[in-house]
């Protein structure tokens, strides 16, 4: 499969079964990685910090925490 991307230049994108299986599995370890990430000491820092910033709200529902 073929995507125009911008001013004429394409990609190929390997669409096949394996190649998306692939990518939804990187897609989920890097989702772990970024909760685990948001988790840390850093991470609930900055929540506590701004916690009505949109991103910072998002993350919390991804970790299951209320936002306040």
């Amino acid at each position: 499969m073929t995507f125009n991307i911008y001013w004429g230049y394409s990609m190929k994108i390997d669409m096949s079964r394996e190649a998306v299986t692939n990518r939804l599995k990187t897609v989920d370890q890097l989702r772990k990685v970024c909760l685990s990430l948001a988790s840390s000491s850093a991470g609930k820092s900055i929540r506590k910090k701004i916690p009505a910033d949109e991103t910072v709200q998002r993350t919390s529902q991804a970790l299951g925490q209320p936002h306040h």
